[in-house]
């Protein structure tokens, strides 16, 4: 296995695991979290950053898994082993509990195969024995005390105890009261001495009271004193006593057999619901974070995408921490040189990738876009000095040259090398040389290497060697404050003339400066501070290209959004469309029926009767091409209104109104029809009363009608043409059936039933009858 130790101290991967720990809720899960560490496994790492995208999914989805209450049981199993051993009340209750969380886990889990397969893998390692768990729970109350039911003997010993102790103390008290009468007592109490029941006597009366002295008090004024005529009922109380320690520890044993035969079974299952309660501790810290699993590369590179540095959070809003994007490996780039100013965000970066790397090699979710990609090293190399990190600085060029060594002897392609201030600590040209030629070597081994450094020589070193990238941290020229952003690819100054002139320097001291730093030097360093500014407005430029690019995307969505409102609409007109078409299709057929029965009714002849239809069918196609080409205004009318039909003379009344489609009682009987096909007519066709002879026999007539499910008005035309038709018929009772519900049908039908006039009585039903889920009406005779 590889060693990470170095570069686990240097970056603070233990502030990492801390957090992770404090998350996690059983103690051999935090113990598992605390033995954390990198691997160079690209499947283990891969299956194991999988079932943290599961388990965070289920403690989101679900809360978490039952794991509270889960203790360190591996000594008691240990000690269980043991010939002659026997468990203690407290660590049979804590073996208890872990089979209790490993048969709910098990449960869950169980429950829950298909939804979470990866953490499904675990219900093989769980134990289930409800036996040993209700033996345990039968016999140990919580606080770690045998019940008294733990046995049938145990039951009765106590019992004996309490009786035989009642039975003591009233004799004790009794002889209290004669010694206290003497005022030979120091205080009117009844105490115990190893177990046995005393009294407290002055030193001075002690040979007044016969009996038996245990010990004196710490002053040395008071002896307890057993007195004789108690002797031999403390004797029995003390064998009781010693009876019920043998059977407590009669029963113990008892209970450290049955757990000695699970103890491979428990050991595996606390091992499992660590490894559960660590991915339990995992999710959450992805939650915290706001992590995702990074794809993982299988050729030597980094890309870094909205990364935060995972320390920083700790310590900060999410909003104040700068997003890290960063790519090396790619385009034969295997060397990165960060340069800037003091404070401007080079250390942190450097140990952001490091930690970050370290982090996903640990299976854990990192702060960043999970489409980074990150490659699996097999080392990890770190510079920052002897013992240095982020709060401190110790390092020497000593120190370096250790490190460096280290380096150079150890790191290949698969290696990640993060030197902080390269080439720092001693003389600026034998310093930079000698960075230059350690990079060159490790650019040529391809290994992956992040350096930083204030050397203005290694900046063209690095623009003009294959392998090399430039990259700096961005610093405002303006306000010379930096604003924390990485940049690729640009070198940056270290502005430590511009800072000294900002601090209040003298203007013709810094002019000497710049004049020992000599002409060319000068114009490098200026030409990288214009860039800067200019990289600045391009920013700047870039982001208002940006909102107008949102704004024009807006109102491109506006624009389609319209358009489809537009689409629909024309979809909506053409069903109305049709819909009217088909409404005078059932008005024209309506009146076609109505004429035919009329016909039948003056006993035309068959032949009148099919030019009858004829002219009708051609009114029928007259009335549909007027439908489809013109609309007429849609009359103001109400319930109660008597209406004809347009091209009739009928006159009818209306008895429901629905929108734009109103019921009309007809004197064949009801139609529904658009109120744009009505005309108000002034007066009401004279009536005709029910005769039998215009009933259709042909049609079966029940004495029931089931009204569920009908509006108030739809249910009202029905029983107004059911009751003519059995009034017609000539029945003389039948039933409505409208159920009980809110009420509302049944009081709507009985309104209407109250001014119908062929009604003799009506009544709700009885309860053999449907109760008040049926209206039963007797018709009047003729």
């Amino acid at each position: 296995m590889s060693d990470f130790s170095a570069a686990i101290r240097k970056l603070e991967f233990d502030k990492v695991v801390q957090r992770i720990t404090r998350l996690a809720h059983t103690d051999p899960g935090k113990a598992l979290c605390q033995s954390l560490v990198p691997s160079s496994s690209t499947s283990d790492i891969k299956r194991e950053l999988s079932r943290v995208s599961e388990m965070k999914t289920l403690v989101i989805a679900e809360g978490s898994l039952p794991l509270d209450g889960v203790k360190n049981i591996a000594p008691h199993l240990k000690k269980c082993s043991v010939e002659n051993q026997y468990l203690t009340p407290i660590e049979l209750l804590e073996i208890s509990a872990v089979l209790h969380s490993s048969r709910e886990v098990q449960g869950f889990l169980g429950k829950r195969k298909t939804l979470y397969p990866l953490l499904a893998e675990f219900l093989g390692g769980l134990v289930t024995d409800k036996i040993v768990e209700f033996n345990i729970g039968q016999a140990v109350e919580e606080g770690g005390r045998l019940r008294d039911t733990a046995s049938k003997d145990l039951r009765m010993i106590r019992s004996d105890m309490i009786s035989l102790a009642a039975e003591l103390r009233k004799r004790l008290s009794s002889i209290l009261r004669q010694v206290a009468e003497q005022e030979y007592t120091q205080d009117d109490i009844i105490t115990t001495r190893d177990g046995r029941f005393v009294i407290p006597v002055k030193t001075e009366f002690k040979q007044r009271v016969p009996g038996f002295i245990h010990s004196n008090s710490a002053s040395g004024a008071t002896v307890f004193i057993e007195p004789a005529e108690t002797l031999d009922l403390n004797n029995a109380l003390r064998e009781l006593q010693f009876s019920e320690q043998r059977e407590i520890e009669r029963i113990l044993r008892d209970l450290t057999a049955q757990v000695r035969e699970l103890r491979e079974p428990l050991e595996k299952a606390v091992s499992t619901l660590a490894a559960l309660d660590l991915l339990n501790a995992k999710a959450r810290y992805s939650i915290e974070v706001l992590g995702n699993a990074p794809q993982l590369s299988e050729k030597p590179l980094l890309r870094v995408k909205e990364a935060r540095h995972p320390l920083l959070l700790q310590r900060h809003a999410r909003e104040e921490v700068v997003p890290l994007n960063l790519d090396l490996g790619s385009n034969d780039v295997h060397t990165l040189l960060i340069t800037g100013p003091n404070a401007g965000g080079k250390s942190v970066t450097l140990t952001a990738v490091g930690l970050l790397s370290l982090c996903v090699q640990a299976g854990i979710h990192i702060p960043a876009s999970p489409d980074s990609e990150f490659f699996v090293f097999d080392r990890v190399f770190v510079d920052i000095g002897d013992n240095q990190s982020l709060e401190n600085d110790l390092s020497t060029f000593s120190s370096h040259l250790v490190n460096m060594g280290d380096i150079l002897s150890n790191a290949d392609r698969k290696s990640l090398v993060l030197i902080d201030e390269i080439g720092a600590g001693t003389d600026p040209a034998e310093g930079g040389a000698l960075a230059a030629a350690v990079l060159q070597r490790l650019t040529e081994r391809k290994a992956l290497t992040i350096a930083t450094t204030h050397h203005g020589a290694l900046k063209a070193f690095a623009h003009e060697t294959p392998g090399f990238a430039n990259g700096s941290m961005e610093f405002d020229p303006d306000s010379l404050a930096p604003t924390y952003h990485f940049r690729f690819g640009v070198p940056g100054s270290s502005y430590a003339l511009e800072l000294a002139q900002r601090m209040g320097f003298d203007p013709s001291l810094l002019d000497d400066a710049r004049g020992w730093l000599g002409e060319e030097k000068t114009r490098v360093e200026s030409l990288i501070v214009t860039l800067e500014k200019e990289i600045q407005e391009y920013r700047g430029k870039m982001r208002l290209l940006a909102n107008d690019r949102d704004h024009l995307e807006l109102l491109v969505r506006g624009y389609e959004e319209k358009m489809a409102d537009v689409r629909r609409e024309v979809r909506d007109i053409k069903r109305q469309a049709a819909e009217e078409v088909k409404d005078l299709v059932r008005t024209a057929q309506a009146t076609i029926e109505n004429a035919i029965k009329n016909i039948r009714e003056s006993s035309a002849s068959s032949a009148s009767i099919r030019a009858a239809k004829e002219d009708m069918r051609r009114v029928h196609q007259s009335t549909l091409v007027e439908g489809v080409n013109t609309h007429r205004q849609q009359p103001d009318l109400k319930v109660g209104d008597f209406v004809t039909l347009h091209g009739s003379t009928e006159v009818g009344e209306i008895i429901a109104l629905k929108k734009s489609d109103a019921t009309v009682l007809w004197k064949s009987g009801t139609l529904k029809t658009p109120v744009r096909e009505l005309e108000k007519a002034s007066r009401r066709s004279p009536p005709t009363g029910p005769k039998t002879g215009n009933f259709d026999q042909t049609r079966e007539l029940r004495n029931e009608l089931d009204l569920r499910g009908l509006t108030g008005d739809e249910a009202v035309v029905q029983v107004h043409r059911f009751l003519d038709d059995a009034y017609a018929a000539g029945l003389h009772r039948v039933d409505l059936i409208h159920g009980k519900g809110t009420g509302a049908l049944r009081k709507k039908i009985g309104e209407f039933l109250s001014g119908y006039p062929h009604i003799k009585v009506f009544r709700l039903g009885d309860w053999n009858e449907g109760g008040s889920g049926v209206t039963v009406v007797e018709l009047a005779g003729d």
